[in-house]
């Protein structure tokens, strides 16, 4: 895959799946042996997420504590395999994420996003964002 097609694929996710809440797109976008590996966050037993179906929930999740969360991809980089990509989320912190209580703040978060793709599907992710236990702390 060229590194524009890779990037293309990434678009369509933080756009329509993780803005736009698209959930039917994860389908489209994702191999069914899909692994996300992120930070351990409260409550979870583990750091790796595996299925589509667990990544549904988990988008579902993340909407339900910031219900109008808007993701605005900052950078891309691909080699064609693999897009690392940094990127800003901004939303209203409604709902109880990751141990913290909701804020009702509108907040603005950053992170990394990792993607492993494969015949034009993502396989495995890995994720995190650089400044969310501060924001939401703050």
């Amino acid at each position: 895959m060229t590194p524009e097609v890779c990037k293309s694929v990434l678009a369509t996710l933080f756009d329509e799946v993780l803005t736009q809440d698209k959930q039917e797109m994860i389908d489209v976008l994702y191999d069914e042996s899909y692994e996300f590996i992120v930070p351990k966050l409260a409550g979870m037993t583990s750091n790796v997420v595996q299925g589509r179906e667990n990544f549904k929930k988990r988008v579902t999740a993340f909407r339900q504590a910031f219900p109008d969360v808007i993701y605005a991809i900052d950078d891309f980089v691909s080699n064609g395999e693999i897009v690392a990509t940094s990127f800003t989320f901004t939303g209203t912190h409604t709902g109880e994420f990751a141990g913290f209580a909701p804020t009702n703040k509108k907040v603005s978060v950053t992170g990394i996003h990792f993607a492993q793709l494969k015949d034009g599907k993502i396989v495995k992710t890995w994720a995190g964002f650089t400044n969310i236990a501060e924001v939401l702390a703050s």
